[in-house]
């Protein structure tokens, strides 16, 4: 019988090597995709599903600009509507890629009778940092959704608060501040008037 060459020993050993450390690797990788069973709240589905339900009916759609103090509304078509509200859309945090940066808490208020679930992140350099969507007490009907937004550019910034309520109307607030200089922009947006 003919003595193995030290060559193939040492190849076999390398192959034992790379199917454990590929099995290893593997396994940590199907952990981490397990472990994250958290189900994020689709905001951009539901802000969809508003704008395709403004689409089916035919409201009279108005707009409220204040910039700086001063006011000026005007009717809107609905696909300028529909432009002013893709603001709410992205980016989406429940996208894979943003959604670790993420942690999700719930809170349940007995006096207001609602749900809050809140999304928050640690991280600044992020577009969105904190999402609020109030449900009712049933914990499936949206009241209203609010999403903090920060820009920061080379010579400015800018933090935008977006509050959408449900079936009725929603709002813009950005605050800019260039060269120190602070300028307030509120969009309000109704289409479906209650109160």
């Amino acid at each position: 019988m003919k003595k193995a060459s030290p060559w193939f020993s040492i190849a076999i050993t390398i192959i034992v090597l790379s199917i454990s450390i590929s099995c290893k690797q593997k396994s940590s990788q199907q952990a981490k995709k397990e472990s994250d069973t958290t189900h994020f709240f689709q905001v951009p589905q539901y802000i969809k599903s508003q704008l395709q339900e403004v689409n089916r009916t035919p409201y009279f759609i108005y707009k409220m600009d204040v910039v700086n103090g001063k006011k000026d509304s005007s009717a809107i078509t609905t696909p300028q509507f529909i432009n002013l509200a893709q603001t709410f859309l992205k980016p989406d945090i429940s996208a894979p890629d943003l959604k670790k940066y993420y942690t999700e808490n719930i809170f349940h208020d007995e006096t207001t009778k609602t749900f809050t679930i809140s999304y928050t992140t640690a991280n600044k350099d992020l577009e969105v940092q904190n999402v609020d969507i109030l449900l009712d007490e049933d914990g499936k009907t949206v009241k209203r959704i609010f999403i903090r937004k920060f820009f920061n550019d080379t010579d400015s910034s800018s933090i935008e608060q977006l509050s959408w309520k449900s079936g009725e109307s929603f709002q813009i607030n950005k605050l800019v501040n260039i060269d120190d200089k602070e300028n307030t922009q509120q969009t309000i947006v109704v289409w479906n008037e209650k109160s």
